[in-house]
């Protein structure tokens, strides 16, 4: 027992990794779990609803013409006023009829399509044409692309954004701008790239059935290894998805069945190990054999460090002859660049204005919006829509959860005039802890009270016994918290990233010990037939208010020292699509509830959707906004014993 927050996430990466496939057992199973995969696909890399097509606007911004070889400078709108750039290489003289085409997306490294022109004068001279375009973080394109790997933007998880997501949109214009250049063969364009590029490219053939084949290099983790082995913290967000659904990459990676698919690895890369891309590869090349064409899915392995390689480089040409073009084209190697970055420089420094690339999380993360409530009756009607959409969209991991909370007493004395019991609870190897204090008199209230990282029993305690004299109070050290926790609190945010690749984060996991700490102390005979009040401070207080919105007996929630948006704390995977924390609130009406909260957050200074629905009610009285704890608690108890 006590098994640590990390190795808990160790656990479920294996967990996840290991049960791939696990229902699929002919075509017939296959073909009928397609279509959900896909969509979960989508929502896993953050890129859905997927938006609607926009202007590409595309703009030949220059020419540069070579021996065997011309480049097409190309500017195109990825969104509404969010700029990517690229250099389309064609065979010079062009043949007469149309060309196959690869489209080459960018790893990370130097300037995005500066450090991998090469490859385009490659592919040019040996009779494709070739689409090489820029991340949207490379060259000018002014893009967030490791928020949470540094970080930065933990607000990712609650709004379901990824980078994955922007580079998959980014990578779907790309390909759009393909097929709009008249010297394209539609029906013949593979996608092919390194490290980020090799992520890239793998998701695109996985989302666009335009893609015909994909030959990606070193560019697919596997979670387990990321997670157990450690190798997240050298990979960026964008070869991630998040785990909402708990699905292993090698179950989207399957999608591009029966398409050709060709993963090249070096043995001597330190970002993937050997049984990591043996282990996808023989998982998704059992699809293929359903299929009957195991042939079009190959693991290519050369020596070598985190690069190409001569013979990498020409298997991927050998690939793309063989299952895009369909015909041999020339040998021609790969040779240095040798293009002066000026003469390749597209906006030359000062991309079109406005650009928003920046603000591409914001606009691709839009919440849902949803009426006010005329009356009683129209309240109920909103409000179960809105629930069941939360448990639908969000929160479906607890109706798959098989975690189960174990609870024993292990003493009973009396104390301070109160019965005073202790609990231990154990769930998948962790510890939860409980202390309870029941007054000699048969109580109406039961108050079940929780914190997060840096909060024990007794600092609960210290808080708000003295302010809720006469009622049971169950003081709780969940999972990961108290004399268990982790220093998650003190900016560890590799835990956070953790929990969201595997769809887990913290107040997930507590909304759902929740469920059997209020089941169990419904059975205690102190507890039966009374009033059941959840308190929750900092991250926990996300989790007391998510489980007094499942749970109707819930009389009454109040959160503590908890921030105003999901933006800022208690990340839930996608959770700002449907709701943020402010709005959450109104769904506790018409029962009570109270925030307490420090200086002029926005639980004051707004009219928020949650305070108008309790105002639309007409019981606003039942809204409770306060500085200080005791009075939560004391004007809490005096509306739920009414």
């Amino acid at each position: 027992m006590n098994k640590t927050l990390w190795q808990y996430y160790v656990d479920k990466a294996n967990e996840i990794t290991q049960n791939a496939f696990g229902n699929i057992k002919n075509l017939k199973d296959w073909e009928k779990e397609k279509e959900r995969l896909k969509k979960e696909f989508f929502i896993s890399v953050g890129l859905y609803p997927i938006p609607e097509k926009c202007e590409l606007s595309i703009k030949i911004a220059g020419e540069i013409k070579k021996p065997g070889f011309i480049i097409k400078k190309i500017v195109y709108q990825i969104y509404p006023d969010c700029y990517s750039s690229g250099h389309l290489y064609l065979p010079d003289p062009l043949p007469e009829k149309k060309l196959p085409a690869v489209l080459y997306v960018c790893g990370h490294s130097g300037l995005g399509t500066y450090w991998y022109h090469a490859h385009g004068v490659m592919w040019a001279k040996r009779g494709y044409a070739c689409f090489i375009f820029d991340t949207i973080r490379q060259s000018e394109n002014t893009g967030d692309h490791h928020g949470l790997y540094t970080g930065t933007r933990l607000d990712w998880i609650s709004r379901g954004y990824l980078s994955a997501g922007g580079e998959l949109l980014n990578s779907i214009c790309a390909l759009d701008v393909l097929c709009q250049m008249p010297e394209i063969d539609r029906e013949r364009i593979g996608t092919t790239g390194i490290s980020g590029g090799g992520a890239h490219s793998h998701f695109l053939a996985i989302a666009d059935e335009r893609i015909k084949a994909v030959a990606t290099s070193a560019g697919i983790s596997v979670i387990y290894w990321a997670i157990g082995n450690r190798t997240m913290f050298q990979h960026c967000d964008c070869m991630y998805t998040y785990g909402n659904f708990q699905r292993d990459i090698s179950e989207f990676s399957a999608l591009i069945a029966p398409r050709p698919i060709l993963y090249c690895f070096a043995s001597d890369d330190n970002l993937f190990f050997r049984e990591e891309y043996q282990t996808l590869y023989e998982k998704v090349k059992k699809i293929y054999k359903l299929y009957g064409c195991q042939e079009k899915c190959e693991l290519f392995e050369y020596p070598g460090p985190h690069a190409y390689s001569d013979a990498s480089v020409k298997k991927i040409n050998d690939w793309f002859d063989r299952y895009v073009a369909r015909e041999k084209h020339p040998e021609i190697k790969l040779e240095a660049n040798f293009i002066p970055e000026a003469e390749l420089a597209i906006f030359n420094g000062k991309s079109p204005a406005p650009n928003r690339l920046n603000l591409l999380p914001e606009l691709l993360t839009v919440q849902k919006t949803r009426y006010l409530p005329e009356t009683q009756k129209n309240w109920e009607k909103i409000r179960c829509e809105t629930v069941q959409q939360l448990k639908k969209n969000v929160f479906h991991w607890l109706d798959r959860c098989d975690e189960k909370l174990m609870i024993k007493n292990t003493g009973k004395w009396i104390l301070e005039g109160r019965k005073f019991h202790r609990y231990t609870g154990e769930v998948s190897g962790m510890e939860c802890y409980i202390e309870t204090f029941f007054p000699e008199k048969k109580a109406k209230i039961t108050i079940i009270a929780t914190g997060d990282y840096k909060h024990d029993t007794h600092t609960l305690r210290e808080k708000i016994f003295e302010s809720a004299e006469g009622c049971n109070l169950v003081f709780v050290e969940q999972r990961a918290c108290g004399r268990n926790a982790a220093d998650i609190g003190q900016g560890n945010f590799c835990l956070y990233r953790a929990g969201a690749f595997v769809g887990i984060t913290p107040v997930m996991m507590w909304i759902n010990d929740l469920k059997y700490i209020v089941e169990y102390f419904r059975k205690v005979p102190e507890c039966r037939d009374t009033n059941f009040v959840l308190y929750g401070t900092g991250e926990a207080a996300g989790s007391c208010l998510y489980y007094g919105i499942f749970d109707e007996k819930i009389s009454a929630v109040i959160l503590d020292e908890v921030v105003d948006t999901h933006a800022k704390g208690c990340y839930i995977p996608g959770i700002m699509k449907e709701i943020d924390i402010t709005e959450a609130t109104g769904l506790i009406a018409p029962r009570v509830f109270a925030v307490v909260y420090k200086g002029m957050p926005g639980w004051f200074l707004k009219m928020h959707w949650g305070i108008r629905v309790y105002e639309r009610l007409g019981i606003k009285d039942r809204y409770i906004m306060t500085h200080r704890t005791y009075s939560a608690f004391e004007r809490v108890i005096e509306k739920v014993s009414e």
